[in-house]
């Protein structure tokens, strides 16, 4: 028994010394029998065939091809089949063809047809529509007034009048082109307080301008007294940038024209 087992373990050990790729393959444990081939009978072998001497393989080339090449001849003889006479549609005015899809489907069929028309979008409360519908006039016919229906089929384009004119009155053209004007732009706070200081010198300067005529004509007798539109045509003039003259001045300025005389003695 002792002696067995040093046995198996002996073969153990050489099986674990053989390198895996001299191994043999484990296979499925199933032994395939050998499949033994028989060699084909001839089937000829019982049968008596009788040998016919084969054409010329030139004719028979030149008849393959002229076959294939050239068209069979027609015969003239042959009259064409009388065609059966289709049915033609009475909405398309074309023949039916049996196809797998219905004539009735086909798009030339549909468009021929006379397509249903929604109802009209009036509002059926109005007493407008009430008297025409009453007089016969039917909105959903897609006709318009009239005897023959000639007449208009939609109300007329209400459009707001926002001017005060009259009907058939026009605005002159240099009214549009003053409204089309832009409108004055806005200012900020550095442009009005600078508008303002500009607009309070001005009336500064203007105002001791007047101060200035009337008080030197009382005090100086040698000078010319200005009268009061002489004084307002002054001020308007330097408010508006102009240069005064007077016809009776002998300078263009005017300050100039304020300017003492020389008493003769």
């Amino acid at each position: 028994m002792q002696r067995y087992r040093e046995d198996a373990s002996d073969e153990s050990h050489d099986g674990e010394d053989i390198p895996l790729h001299y191994k043999r393959a484990f296979g499925a444990g199933l032994k395939r029998q050998r499949v033994e081939f028989v060699p084909a009978q001839d089937p000829d072998a019982g049968t008596t065939t009788t040998i016919t001497p084969a054409k010329s393989t030139d004719t028979s080339i030149g008849d393959l091809y002229a076959s294939i090449v050239l068209k069979p001849a027609k015969d003239k003889d042959t009259k064409p089949s009388e065609e059966e006479p289709k049915e033609i549609c009475s909405d398309c005015k074309l023949p039916i063809s049996s196809t797998s899809q219905p004539h009735e489907a086909s798009f030339a069929h549909q468009v021929s047809l006379t397509h249903s028309h929604p109802p009209s979008a009036l509002d059926r409360s109005r007493m407008g529509l009430k008297a025409l519908k009453s007089q016969g006039w039917d909105p959903d016919a897609r006709r318009g007034l009239g005897r023959e229906g000639e007449g208009m089929r939609y109300p007329i384009k209400v459009m707001a009048k926002e001017d005060t004119l009259g009907i058939g009155a026009s605005i002159p053209k240099e009214i549009q082109e003053k409204k089309k004007e832009e409108k004055p732009r806005p200012l900020n706070r550095k442009e009005a307080k600078q508008l303002a200081a500009k607009e309070r010198q001005r009336h500064e300067r203007l105002q001791g301008l007047a101060q200035g005529l009337t008080a030197g004509s009382e005090d100086s007798p040698g000078k010319t007294t200005p009268d009061d539109s002489a004084v307002s045509q002054a001020i308007v003039a330097e408010y508006l940038g102009l240069e005064y003259r007077d016809a009776d001045a002998i300078s263009c300025d005017f300050e100039s024209y304020f300017q003492p005389t020389e008493l003769k003695h």
